[in-house]
């Protein structure tokens, strides 16, 4: 397992022990790593990674992008993706694909926001009929 040549079982917890923020930031210290760095790289806020770290997720601003920020910065200190996964999951975070793909169903869900085919049908009909009428009373 990749987790365990970063860091080794004598010196730190097991990985599952650890929270998302310290697993991140053990990792980046072994690598000798400054947090500017990573923010450089990954090109976000330092703030935000030094919130990741502290377990603070609900104070980022952009919350929407924070599932790509982690697996991002997981991937570029090689941790295990099904380690980074585990960890999104227990946050109960979702996607930001799964978030798009919620609000445009329930936009589309809602029926009453756009008319049914007979309401439409009914009203192209009468808008016939007056037009008609409006010539035939204008010779």
């Amino acid at each position: 397992m990749e987790y365990n040549a970063i860091i080794e079982k004598n010196n730190a917890p097991d990985f599952e022990q650890l929270s998302l923020g310290e697993l991140l930031k053990i990792n980046r210290e072994k690598h000798n790593i400054k947090i500017e760095e990573i923010s450089n790289f990954l090109k976000v806020r330092s703030s935000d990674i030094a919130l990741l770290e502290n377990n603070d997720i609900e104070k980022i601003a952009k919350n929407i992008y924070i599932p790509g920020l982690i697996k991002s910065y997981g991937n570029h200190l090689k941790i295990n993706a099904k380690i980074i996964d585990e960890k999104i999951h227990e946050l109960s975070l979702r996607s930001n694909v799964e978030v798009k793909k919620h609000t445009l169903l329930n936009i589309g869900d809602d029926r009453e926001l756009s008319p049914n085919k007979e309401f439409f049908f009914n009203s192209l009909i009468i808008s016939i009929i007056l037009l008609l009428v409006f010539i035939i009373l204008r010779h």
